[in-house]
């Protein structure tokens, strides 16, 4: 399903009255207002009565009980137990520590295990660093305490010194390749080889490895805490991770979705937008690797050589992927080159011309020596397959930077 189909089923729920409700609150029930959603969402979450009559500020609790569990609570699939643990990463993500304290209460309650929770908040610490970690486990064991929950839990560590970066590559490389290695490389004493591996370790080696919650379900925590951080750039990468571990574009918007009342509406609207250009731009080919050739552009490009040039068939063709406003630099070939444009919007330039707009199925034939570049829009990721012509004569010439008043 696409996600505009996606989009205008839960955005319709969320604003009439919802009929596709959770399955565990709502099952049979398809005629309630908000209001009693709200109420019974409620209860089911924390025992007492929702829309108090008395307080300081009942207005706002009013609204915002009825929005977040008589509206947000009824989009998209989720059952009541993962919309907890997303809220519950959310809270602690922004430190929130009394409303985490009621979400970890109202999590137990509708039946998140004591494990699912430690889990969720271990799985925050490669994010948001172990200091804030630290202080939404404090509250977690309070409430354990509280409950009566012996702590320390079982122990749910897979790895040891010896095969934790083995362990923690093999589910990294599947869903996210080298690109952190790649990014990184260069860096003075190989420094950026140690934070890679730093990151193959502890992130997917320490945490990614822990039995208690499954791969795709620390993905969805992951995300949520991109979410909250407002953190696109990185959640770009951790939608196609989402993907490849097997939650559906449904599931994440309504993770996404579910973020809302908490991070409020411009971080869930940032990552809606992303999510939306990632689900849109859909090109034939593998996106590869990062750019070898990335320090003659603009920003963040990929590359995957489709064919490289032998003497047989003197060309050398390769799918070139951009990330949001990357570009070239201005360049020239000696032999020529040829643009098929495969995905997204994109921006092509000679030298004293206007720019042209690229669009999927384009083509565009650069002549011998003609300074050029080309990209991305400034919205979207934008590929493209580049046919180096008339090999093996053809050299390339890099030139300038493109100029932000340049592109356009």
């Amino acid at each position: 399903m696409m996600l505009k189909t996606v989009y205008k089923k839960m955005f319709a729920a969320a604003l009439v009255i919802p009929s596709l409700l959770c399955n565990i609150v709502f099952a049979g029930d398809k005629n309630m207002t908000r209001t009693e959603i709200c109420k019974k969402n409620y209860h089911e979450l924390f025992g007492g009565e929702a829309l108090p009559k008395t307080g300081a500020d009942t207005e706002m609790m009013a609204i915002l009980q009825k929005y977040i569990f008589g509206e947000v609570f009824t989009v998209g699939e989720l059952d009541i137990k993962t919309r907890e643990m997303i809220t519950v990463t959310s809270l602690a993500v922004q430190q929130t520590l009394p409303q985490l304290k009621a979400h970890i209460n109202a999590a137990l309650n509708v039946g998140v295990t004591p494990v699912e929770l430690r889990e969720t908040i271990y799985q925050c610490a490669p994010f948001i660093g172990f200091p804030k970690t630290l202080n939404a486990l404090n509250v977690l064991n309070e409430v354990f305490n509280e409950r009566g929950i012996k702590t320390p839990l079982e122990n749910q560590t897979t790895v040891n010194e010896s095969d934790r970066f083995e362990k923690g590559y093999a589910i990294q490389n599947p869903l996210y390749g080298d690109e952190i290695k790649q990014a990184l490389s260069g860096l003075p004493d190989n420094m950026g080889e140690d934070v890679s591996k730093f990151l193959t370790e502890v992130c997917f080696g320490d945490f990614y490895t822990r039995k208690g919650l499954d791969i795709k379900t620390r993905e969805l925590i992951v995300l949520s805490i991109l979410v909250t951080t407002g953190d696109t750039d990185t959640l770009k990468s951790h939608i196609r991770g989402n993907i490849k571990a097997g939650n559906s574009i449904e599931t994440i918007t309504a993770v996404i979705i579910q973020c809302m009342p908490y991070t409020g509406f411009p971080n869930a609207l940032r990552a809606l937008k992303t999510l939306k250009a990632a689900e849109d731009f859909e090109q034939p080919f593998k996106q590869g690797e990062l750019n070898p050739y990335n320090k003659f552009f603009t920003g963040t490009t990929y590359l995957n050589m489709l064919s490289l040039n032998d003497d047989t068939w003197n060309s050398s063709i390769g799918n070139v992927t951009f990330e949001p406003k990357a570009c070239t630099n201005w360049h020239k070939h000696s032999g020529g080159q040829i643009l098929l444009v495969t995905a997204g919007e994109g921006r092509y330039q000679e030298r004293g011309k206007t720019v042209q707009i690229l669009k999927k199925g384009d083509v565009v034939k650069i002549p011998p020596n003609v300074e050029h570049w080309h990209g991305a829009g400034p919205d979207g990721m934008f590929s493209h397959i580049s046919i180096e012509t008339n090999l093996p004569n053809n050299q390339t010439t890099w030139l300038d930077p493109v100029t932000d008043k340049e592109y356009k």
